[in-house]
């Protein structure tokens, strides 16, 4: 066989294989999704068994039920219950073995794959004088690959402290909602304010770390072709003077407005940075199956 029908070979069957592990990944987690309905149905099944037994068993309500002549009628509606059961709990059970089948064939044929792939890239290396050429060409691949996996991790640190700060302050507008509730409807007076305000000045001090570490964000995030937009509200200093000088109510209340409108952007923020954060470690996860198959 040629040099080039050989890499032919090669690249055919790295292509193969990440079709293969596209399969068994859907396999494993339809398998975890079926495992966790057996056992709902397993749960069901099990009580409507010990429906039927009690059933069964003398006990006074039995006995009431048979002086009552009910007791045939309510025997075969709780054994039809327990055989419904049965029949789904089955059904997901043949359906789980059938996976698990699935996923030992795939796991089989990935094995032979990666075999094969293997073989096939020892003898391009060593087998043909092109062999030289293609080794350049892998370690090209791998350098590119390792440079953006740093990349990507750097990202990925960058995500996580401003999530940090994102938690940090989220707590902080609880803790401040928590006294402001107090205050408003209790009549908490200058020490609940006091206290109000410094869990605002920890939120606030929270959503400047949050400014300052989004920008290296955003740019590390554009460094691996991803952007986040989202704009944050903060509590004035004038609004914080005006409620401890005056204790007014109107006051109490425009502060428990602003705390609920930044606790809620604020949660949809550390949302949208869990999305990110996802998708940067499945970038990093599909990476690292691209670097083990060279």
């Amino acid at each position: 066989m040629s040099y080039q029908n050989t890499y032919n070979r090669w690249l055919q069957l790295t292509e193969e294989k990440k079709v293969v592990e596209q399969k068994l990944k859907n396999t494993t987690e339809e398998q975890q999704e079926k495992d966790s309905q057996l056992h709902t149905f397993l749960s069901t099944m099990k009580k409507e068994l010990k429906d039927v037994e009690n059933l069964e068993t003398s006990t006074l309500s039995t006995l009431f039920t048979k002086v009552t002549g009910k007791f045939e009628e309510r025997l075969i509606k709780e054994q039809e219950e327990y055989l419904q059961a049965k029949l789904h709990y089955d059904d997901k059970k043949n359906e789980l073995d059938h996976l698990n089948e699935k996923e030992k064939r795939l796991q089989y044929e990935l094995s032979k794959l990666n075999q094969e792939i293997s073989a096939i890239k020892e003898s391009l290396l060593q087998d043909y004088p092109e062999g030289v050429q293609f080794s350049k060409e892998l370690e090209k691949r791998k350098e590119h690959l390792f440079h953006l996996q740093r990349e990507l991790e750097e990202a990925l640190d960058a995500v996580h402290r401003v999530m940090e700060y994102a938690e940090m302050a989220i707590q902080e507008f609880l803790s401040a909602r928590g006294w402001s509730t107090y205050d408003t409807f209790f009549g908490g007076g200058l020490l609940a304010d006091l206290a109000k305000y410094n869990r605002l000045d920890e939120a606030n001090k929270a959503i400047s770390k949050i400014s300052a570490a989004s920008k290296e964000m955003k740019k590390e995030l554009r460094d691996v072709e991803m952007t986040l937009e989202h704009n944050l509200e903060t509590v004035s200093g004038s609004d914080q003077f005006f409620d401890i000088a005056f204790d007014n109510i109107f006051s109490d209340w425009s502060i428990r407005g602003k705390i609920e409108t930044n606790l809620s952007a604020m949660n949809q923020y550390l949302d949208e940075l869990k999305k990110i954060e996802l998708q940067l470690k499945n970038a990093l996860m599909d990476i690292h199956e691209k670097v083990q198959m060279l």
